[in-house]
């Protein structure tokens, strides 16, 4: 198991809630970028967020603040939607692995998560909604924009 500097670090940090299995590794990003990619209309490397139907977008120029601000954009949106079940959970260059667990769980680590400086994106089961923090500060979420999108 190849690592870099930050999955290194973020395994350490999350040592436990892997080993109780509760959060697992579910292998290499890319997969689930080409999936997104597929699945949601893009501008660049990015949703395009204007192009989802009803998105929801915020954003938070305070680097300090980005990753309180998401957490409680990701509660609100929990709340709003009633969304559950597993999710998985990518970054965009820091990290090259996916990890998955429930709502619940992945949003107990969240907040290390969050500590990596890269892109985030949290991804619904068969990406029926995705959620980013970008290091930038752009916030997004919306629900998959076509069924018959995903290959």
């Amino acid at each position: 198991m190849s690592s870099n500097f930050y999955e290194a670090e973020l395994r350490e940090r999350l040592q436990i809630a892997f080993a109780s299995c509760r959060v697992k590794e579910v292998g290499d990003s890319a997969p689930f970028f080409a999936q997104l990619m597929k699945t949601y209309p893009v501008r660049g490397s990015k949703i395009d967020w204007s192009r989802v139907p009803d998105s929801i977008e915020r954003f938070e120029e305070e680097v300090e603040r980005q990753a309180k601000l998401f957490m409680q954009f990701f509660s609100e949106l929990i709340q709003r939607f009633h969304l559950a079940g597993d999710v998985t959970y990518v970054g965009d260059s820091a990290t090259d692995f996916a990890l998955a667990g429930s709502l619940e769980h992945i949003t107990e680590v969240l907040p290390e998560l969050l500590t990596i400086p890269q892109h985030h994106y949290l991804i619904g089961a068969e990406f029926s909604w995705c959620m980013c923090l970008t290091m930038e500060g752009d916030m997004g979420f919306g629900f998959r924009p076509s069924l018959t999108r995903i290959a």
